[in-house]
């Protein structure tokens, strides 16, 4: 049975169709660990990070129609943004409300039918009324010019399986704080009566500012045949094996409890680094599901509370009467963990774990859970950074003069009253080069460049190029311990790197005169980076920014001291711009 309901997608096979996890990418050497194992086209899912709807690539039935710069109803599509099995995505503004959503367009194949729709948009209505911090909304259901659409929340981010591509298992702070914001989000669709049938990290955002948020609440309705998960249509798969309930497994009917399991094995995966069933087919992995025990999270990870290891195998216990009831249950084991954590740890406290209460108030922030700024270390020849070097120029140059103001900014969404964010989310994008040219356009932005440090932890170069402008960024802004970090940290690289040395200690000449401290910044300036009969390190200092601002700080130190320059400063002191390299950040 099991067998028949998981291959029947390949018409005149027996064996489920192989899935590769992105096109034209190498696979996995298990099946398992595919991001859909079991039948069916392929994923794209970077094409859908920042909608917070997750669909499958490719699939039979229906042709699709490039909608951008038409509009349906009252959204104007201004871009296609993802491309799935059942749907494609565009981002679209909301002309009413002057807001953008993600318009999911269905596929037509998927609508023909009109009692499926008639079922669909019901459901979909009721999903609409979640309004919820953890959970990506709703707006509205429409059709229009024969066009089946759901707007919803445009959410900028990424979901939680590409974090543990990207990092790994998160910190015991971190997994509390999805865990935490999931069950939230299952607690106030169990109160509304809404069943998910489909949690996994794919369906699990989080975004730059830490907020967790759970996608396709009720969007998978559109698969269901009364109250049984139908697995034969062709490109659709409702309920990844690798993460679901034995209810769904039987086709037996799914509640609440399904959701919980579930997000049992998410957690379980999240936690051990893999999911907890392996094996050569969707049919075994499901199997596992009914007949398999999981090995003890304990063994892989004897750094975790006893207790949270506990709360994850609850949650994947087989039978219901073995199973959390409710999600308002878990949450509360999970501050259990939290305050275990806090006695054991005194001065971490709750600084050091972020916390969600059930219902929409405001949760952590980013804030809460940000990566330190990284020490810098020497960096490897890289030629491309040649190449790229003019382009960032040019572009920094361009936003100097003005031109980058307002580039990619959202306009804020009135409805959104839960939280109140300075800095706007930063999307992941494709490669660092892009994540660069994102935090240009955005200017001042902390977010965005701490978003090219996060975001791509193997990129060196672009860190120091990141780190470069948060600590001018810091000195902005008056925090001068931040950016006092930063710039020790530029002094303290190796001797082989002078470059970065000379914009450390140019740094802490810029940050003693804005102190006031005029006499001790004019002697740092003197020590180690004057002119002299040798070479010297303001030689060095590469970055045209920096260059601008130390001559005028030192000019100013000049000035309020009433001490003339020396000879020998005077080049530099009266040295004009040259070009992209004065006023443009150096990457």
């Amino acid at each position: 049975m099991i067998r028949e309901r998981l291959s029947s997608h390949v018409p005149g096979t027996g064996v489920p169709k192989p899935v590769s996890s992105m096109p034209d990418s190498p696979q996995p050497n298990d099946p398992s660990e595919r991001p859909e194992p079991d039948v069916g086209p392929t994923r794209a899912l970077p094409n859908l990070s920042n909608t917070g709807v997750f669909a499958q690539n490719g699939g039979a039935g229906g042709q699709f129609q490039d909608l951008t710069e038409q509009t349906l109803g009252e959204f104007r599509v201004l871009r296609r943004i993802g491309r799935g099995g059942m749907a494609e995505v565009y981002l679209a503004q909301q002309t009413s409300l002057n807001r953008n959503v993600a318009l999911k367009v269905l596929r037509p194949d998927l609508v023909s039918d009109e009692t499926h729709v008639k079922r669909f948009r019901t459901e979909a209505l009721a999903v609409a009324g979640l309004n919820h911090p953890n959970i990506i909304q709703v707006f509205s259901v429409g059709t229009e010019n024969g066009f089946e659409y759901i707007a919803q929340e445009y959410v900028q981010g990424y979901n939680l399986r590409q974090y543990l591509v990207r990092k790994g298992p998160p910190d015991l702070p971190m997994a509390l704080h999805i865990m935490k914001q999931v069950a939230s989000a299952l607690s106030a669709s169990a109160q509304a009566g809404i069943v998910h049938r489909d949690i996994k990290p794919e369906n699990i955002m989080v975004t730059p500012k830490g907020r967790v948020k759970v996608a396709d609440f009720g969007l998978a309705q559109l698969t269901l045949q009364g109250e049984r998960v139908n697995l034969t249509q062709v490109g659709i798969t409702m309920g990844t094996p690798l993460y679901m309930s034995p209810e769904q497994v039987n086709g037996s009917n799914v509640g609440h409890q399904s959701d919980l399991y579930s997000f049992g094995v998410t957690a379980y995966h999240m936690l051990a680094g893999s999911p907890p069933f392996r094996g050569e087919t969707a049919v075994s992995v499901a199997v596992q599901h009914i007949k398999g025990e999981a090995t003890p999270l304990e063994q892989s990870r004897p750094d975790l509370p006893i207790l949270l290891c506990r709360i994850v195998h609850k949650l994947m216990a087989k039978e219901l009467t073995d199973r959390y009831r409710t999600a308002n249950a878990v949450l509360k084991d999970l501050k259990r963990v939290v305050e275990e954590q806090d006695n054991e740890h005194p001065l971490r406290g709750e600084a050091a774990m972020p916390t969600v209460e059930v219902g929409p108030q405001p949760s952590s922030t980013l804030s809460t859970i940000s990566l330190p700024v990284q020490s810098l270390v020497r960096l490897p020849d890289r030629p491309l950074h040649n190449q790229l070097k003019p382009l960032l120029y040019a572009a920094a140059a361009l936003f100097l003069l003005g031109f980058g103001a307002g580039w990619l900014a959202l306009p804020a969404d009135p409805l959104k009253t839960y939280e109140v964010i300075p800095d706007p989310d930063v999307p992941l994008q494709n490669t660092v080069q892009e994540q660069v040219f994102y935090a240009l356009k955005l200017g001042k932005s902390e977010t965005a460049w701490k978003a090219v440090i996060e975001n791509f932890e193997d990129e060196l170069y672009y860190h120091d190029v990141a780190n470069r402008r948060l600590a001018l960024l810091y000195l902005d802004e008056a925090k001068y311990s931040e950016a006092e970090a930063i710039f020790q940290d530029f002094i303290e690289a190796p001797a082989s790197e002078p470059e970065k040395q000379a914009f450390g200690y140019a740094g802490k000449v810029l940050l003693l005169n804005e102190q006031g401290k005029f006499e001790e910044s004019l002697q740092e300036f003197l020590k180690h980076l004057a002119p002299s009969d040798s070479k010297s390190m303001v030689d060095d200092l590469d970055d045209g920014e920096m260059r601008k601002r130390l001559r005028a700080a030192v000019n100013l130190n000049l000035s309020k001291l009433n001490k003339p320059p020396e000879d020998k400063l005077k080049p530099f002191l009266n040295d004009a711009p040259e070009g992209p390299d004065e006023g443009a950040p150096a990457p």
